[in-house]
């Protein structure tokens, strides 16, 4: 990790404030907040979600008060998730009082009683829980980005609805609780990547009741796990985020017979009667696209022999 050198610090080493001045001036150390410094060379080389974080620190750092935690968006990228679709610009922190919120260019103070348990150390940072950050962005957030989060939450922490809706309860008169509930009771860790929620999201709007991660099995065989399936209209939805035909390629095989296995797999799919509407990053941007292909998918299903798998 990015370490922070505090100006304090800097002083004891021998280094003066001309010195930390200088080095600010030529861009060989970036000044995340005053006091707090980085080599400029290892942030420009961190992505959003990093660089978010080693701001955080140094803004939580910063602060006067013991009561001081992260929270929301700012939580949830210590707990590790990958904050998808989540504003990074400001860091979030909340202190343990009813009034004093207030926003610059840089933080967000949210002023929310917590109880001690919604409160712990993740590498040595003071965060919301994860149970807490959830319902936070839950609360506060659009329902696809809060539903991404949430899901993850759920697959990489095994976080669960209950818990959510328990951090929800514990402010029972919140103005964003009914959104928040909407998502903790819409979470689902059987997504297995923040392409397939946006997915789970999108279909689910579009009217369809997708179940995920359902087996198709043919004469007590299952041939294939698709990640939904679409049970009224006999038809399967893959989400393709090409990272199965690239990095995360099993040792001992290329990218091309991952292709290749792919495909036999969707052809053994469709010769056991299921239809396969397969969509990618692209196609979640347009969901009127994605109607049309499922309709035609159900169409097609309609007209053809009952299946001969079964799915479970």
């Amino acid at each position: 990790m990015t370490r922070i050198v505090r100006r304090q610090d800097a002083l004891t080493r021998g280094i003066t404030d001309s010195e930390l001045q200088r080095y600010c001036r030529t861009e060989s150390w970036k000044r995340l907040r005053p006091g707090a410094f980085v080599s400029r060379d290892e942030f420009d080389a961190l992505g959003a979600v990093d660089k978010h974080r080693v701001i955080a620190e140094a803004v939580l750092g910063a602060a006067r008060t013991p009561d001081a935690v992260l929270s929301h968006v700012s939580a949830a990228v210590v707990h590790g998730l990958s904050a998808w679709g989540l504003p990074l610009r400001k860091v979030h922190v909340t202190r343990n009082r009813r009034s004093g919120a207030r926003t610059s260019s840089v933080r967000v103070l949210h002023c929310s009683p917590y109880h001690p348990h919604e409160i712990v150390d993740v590498d040595g940072i003071r965060v919301t829980s994860l149970e807490r950050t959830i319902a936070d962005i839950a609360r506060s957030e659009n329902f696809e980005p809060a539903v991404c989060a949430a899901d993850e939450a759920a697959r990489l922490h095994n976080l669960t609805s209950a818990e959510v809706v328990n951090a929800l309860d514990l402010r029972p008169t919140h103005s964003g609780n009914a959104a928040g509930l909407r998502v903790a009771n819409f979470m689902n860790g059987r997504a297995e990547s923040v392409g397939e929620s946006r997915t789970r999201v999108t279909l689910t709007e579009l009217g369809y009741l997708p179940e995920l991660q359902t087996s198709i099995v043919v004469q007590g065989k299952s041939i294939a796990r698709v990640d939904f399936y679409l049970r009224a209209i006999t038809t399967a939805c893959e989400f393709d985020g090409k990272i199965k035909y690239g990095r995360l390629v099993p040792e001992g095989s290329t990218a091309h017979e991952v292709v290749w296995r792919e495909k036999l797999r969707e052809d053994a799919i469709r010769d056991a009667g299921i239809q396969v509407v397969r969509l990618t990053w692209a196609d979640l941007s347009a969901p009127v696209e994605i109607r049309r292909r499922i309709e035609a998918a159900a169409l097609r299903a309609a007209k053809s022999p009952p299946p001969t798998a079964i799915a479970r």
